[in-house]
């Protein structure tokens, strides 16, 4: 640790910053430990270097700088009045404040921040600084008159629609709300209206409009040269705004292991650096270093200043700075440094998973990099070209193995193929940004010559980005890994510690060799001390998913099948299958369903069997017999035909699947009666495990609910009910709850809904019953387990 003296004062203020979620330092005993510190120093002066006072002033200087990062933390903390919090989904809000920043426009949205100086509507009124994200949704021509209007520093009124941002509601769910808080943004506001918004004062921010109007200049050249899949792209590549990368391209990029190219990092500086270099490659090494120090920062702005580009910047700089002031650096200090730096900043950085990977990633390549160098050497490479590929490689994998466990806690996955994707990814990825930033020079100088290198640039990136998605559509390109937790984090670098440190010092291949299996087995077998799967073999498993206003269970048997009964609403804006079943799917590890039970054909509930259907993970559906006079069920019908799934119809009949009894209920009299409603023609089932039992009934209304009740009577007494119609008035008769007379009821519906779902008289009805009601509105998803005895409620979250 002599040769990085930094890393130790980072490494101690990092544990202030951790610590003070536990415990806070006051700033007397940061004061006291400052004077302590400088009359230490003093005597240790003064004693000349007396070894007692040298050890004193060594852990006098300790405590202070971790104390002054526990300080700093606890300063910079952030938090919001519990009451603001609790505000979500109110109409007609108004709130007024200045513009802090504008995004780049995209397809019919505008997205702006406002620091508010207050915000009311009819159940509230907020006199405080706070602020909030605008998103204005209009047509082509007002979004583009209102981003033409716009400017940073304006003071505005507007009126909209405002909301939270979404919350974990599923087991593996990214929590935007909680990263909305993080960046200090306590909520959004949604504009359907260009004149809901009013310009109270144009008054302009200088600097930030300077900034904007650069950002609005070089998008609007990227768009007019590019085509739109690769303006895509370079929006992202130069100026950190990856808003028109679609959520597909970018799951493909995950899969691939590449899509750390999308976040503008240490790679894009890099290579910005490099064309600095060579355009004032003829200039004296002073002038030069100042001129690329100049051209980062510039660079750094255009971006929006987002946190990796600065932390990459600041490291940048520290390096420039040391070497052109003949200071002895080294890699591990220099980032210790920048890290310092951003930490005292703002210490909430340390919870980033950008800051997090990023200086994983530097620390990596700065510690095991060597020892992958060491080794190349002894191969006695002749060939440059292919020694240039090993060191490339080398870089390449230190920086993946420092960067997986985040990889893995942050996105579950772990892409088999990362390691050679990189290999053409990273080079090409360096081309399209160089290509780009000469066809913006000669926009402005020669626009027929940017012609030519824009054409050129469509088809480097049109390669690159389909050899990603090939690559990311492969079976094989990664593994879903879930229960990554953070004393798995913590397992792993210790393991990668224990061996670095021994394996310089094992001579025999065999020992190295033995070594390595022996760490990767203990790494192996402790974290699996921890996990814990949600759906476990063995038992019956039913999972309420929230999927708003529609329904959507998963079913997992004793066996291992598995049966999902309704996948949700799917609209031109969201796809619950594509969005929520999916990615659900994934974190449980289940990589196809057995069963797809369509209860009926609303789009609430069969329209994300769409998005299923269409990655192959459908093994059968189940649906109630087509209905001729529906359009949307022949079209259904049609779909499910061309991607060759089985389909089967409700009948009256038992099965069973691992050990649980299905029975399917049906009535010839609901099925001929003309006109009968799509939620009447609702498929009823039951499920019977042991002495336990679940009943499943679609939308069914009262009067089938009737008929029903009429002919199975208490057969369908159940354990658990899944109440008919997300709680309407419509269903959940008095005559079939004393027959269901369900201990446990089961509510899937949308926070604060329009249709008022669930309504309170039928809330009442089951509470009558003595039934335990469970909402997603309310609880989110519910998961409950059965062993065959008793049915328990499984915390998930």
């Amino acid at each position: 640790m002599k040769d990085y003296p930094v890393i130790k004062i980072a490494i101690l203020f990092t544990a202030g910053i951790l610590t003070a979620q536990f415990f806070q330092i006051s700033i007397l005993l940061v004061v006291l430990l400052s004077l302590i510190t400088i009359s230490l120093v003093v005597f240790y002066k003064k004693s000349k270097n007396n070894a007692y006072y040298s050890l004193l002033t060594f852990i006098a200087s300790g405590f202070l700088v971790f104390s002054i990062g526990n300080f700093l933390a606890k300063q910079n903390t952030i938090s919001f009045d519990p009451f603001l919090t609790k505000i979500d989904k109110v109409k007609n809000t108004t709130a007024v404040g200045e513009i802090t920043k504008i995004d780049l426009i995209r397809n019919n949205e505008l997205i702006f921040y406002i620091a508010v100086d207050s915000m009311y509507s009819d159940e509230f009124f907020i006199k405080d600084q706070i602020n909030i994200l605008c998103k204005a949704k209009l047509d082509n021509k007002a979004t583009l008159e209102l981003y033409n209007e716009l400017k940073p520093g304006n003071y505005v009124e507007v009126k909209g629609y405002y909301y939270k941002g979404k919350q974990k509601r599923n087991p593996g769910e990214y929590d935007y709300d909680a990263y909305l808080k993080s960046k200090e943004i306590l909520g959004l506001l949604s504009i359907t209206d260009i004149t809901s918004i009013t310009i109270i004062s144009d008054e302009v921010s200088t600097f930030k409009n300077i900034i904007h109007q650069i950002r609005k200049a070089i998008d609007g050249q990227i768009k007019k040269y590019h085509s739109p899949e690769t303006a895509a792209l370079l929006r992202g590549l130069l100026l950190a705004d990856r808003g028109e990368i679609n959520y597909q391209t970018k799951t493909k990029f995950i899969n691939a292991g590449v899509v750390h190219v999308l976040a503008v990092s240490g790679l894009h500086v890099g290579y910005i650096i490099l064309i600095f270099l060579f355009l004032f490659g003829r200039f004296n090494l002073h002038l030069k270093s100042i001129l690329t120090v100049i051209g980062l920062l510039c660079f750094m702005f255009i971006t929006g200043v987002p946190p990796s580009v600065f932390r990459a910047t600041v490291m940048t700089i520290v390096l420039i700075i040391a070497f052109i002031s003949n200071r002895s650096t080294n890699l591990i200090n220099s980032i210790s440094i920048a890290a310092l730096i951003i930490l005292v900043i703002n210490p909430n950085e340390i919870y980033n998973p950008g800051f997090q990977l990023s200086f994983a990633a530097v620390l990596a390549i700065g510690i095991i990099l060597p020892y992958i160098n060491h080794l190349i050497e002894g191969w006695n490479v002749q060939n440059k070209f292919l020694r240039y590929i090993l060191v490339f490689v080398g870089v390449s994998l230190s920086a993946q193995i420092g960067t997986l466990p985040f990889t893995l806690l942050y996105f579950n996955k772990f892409s088999v193929i990362a390691l050679l994707t990189n290999i053409f990814v990273i080079p090409g990825i360096g081309l399209i940004i160089a290509a780009a930033i000469v066809t913006l020079v000669f926009s402005m100088i020669l626009p027929f010559i940017a012609i030519y290198f824009a054409a050129a640039n469509d088809i480097l990136s049109g390669f690159i980005l389909s050899a990603i998605k090939f690559s990311g559509d492969l079976p094989f390109s990664h593994i879903s890994i879930t229960n990554y937790s953070l004393l798995d984090l913590i397992l792993f670098y210790l393991m990668l510690t224990l061996l670095l440190f021994y394996l310089v010092r094992f001579i025999n291949i065999k020992a190295k060799i033995a070594l390595f299996i022996l760490i990767i087995a203990n790494a192996i077998l402790f974290s699996s001390v921890d996990d814990n799967k949600l759906l476990p073999d063995g038992y019956l498993s039913v999972l309420m998913i929230d999927v708003g206003q529609g329904d959507s269970f998963l079913v997992k048997f004793p066996n291992g099948k598995t049966a999902l009964v309704d996948a949700g609403n799917t609209t031109f804006t969201y796809d619950n299958g594509d969005r929520v079943i999916i990615p659900l799917l994934n974190y449980l590890e289940i990589d196809k369903i057995d069963y797809g039970i369509v209860t009926h054909i609303d789009t609430d509930h069969y329209g994300g069997f769409v998005a299923l259907m269409l990655e192959d993970m459908i093994g059968e559906i189940i649906k109630p017999e087509i209905d001729t006079s529906l359009s949307k069920d022949k079209r259904f019908e049609e779909f499910i035909s061309v991607r060759g799934v089985p389909v089967n119809y409700f009948k009256e009949e038992k099965t069973e699947v691992g050990n649980v009894a299905f029975y399917f209920l049906y009535d010839d009299e609901i099925i001929i009666r003309a006109g009968e409603s799509t939620n009447n023609r609702s498929g009823i089932f039951k499920l019977v495990y042991g002495g336990t039992s679940f009943l499943f009934t679609g939308d069914v209304e009262k009067n089938v609910e009737n008929i029903y009740a009429n002919k199975y009577q208490y057969f369908l007494d159940s354990d658990v009910l899944k109440v008919g119609h997300h709680g309407s008035k419509s269903s959940s008769s008095h005559q079939f709850l004393k027959y269901v007379s369900p201990d446990l009821s089961l509510i899937s519906a949308g926070f604060k809904n329009k249709f008022g779902h669930p309504v309170e008289e039928v809330i009442q009805r089951l509470e009558a019953e003595g039934s335990t009601i469970y909402r997603t509105d309310l609880q989110k998803a519910i998961l409950l387990r059965s062993d065959g005895k008793q049915i328990d409620q499984i915390t998930w979250k």
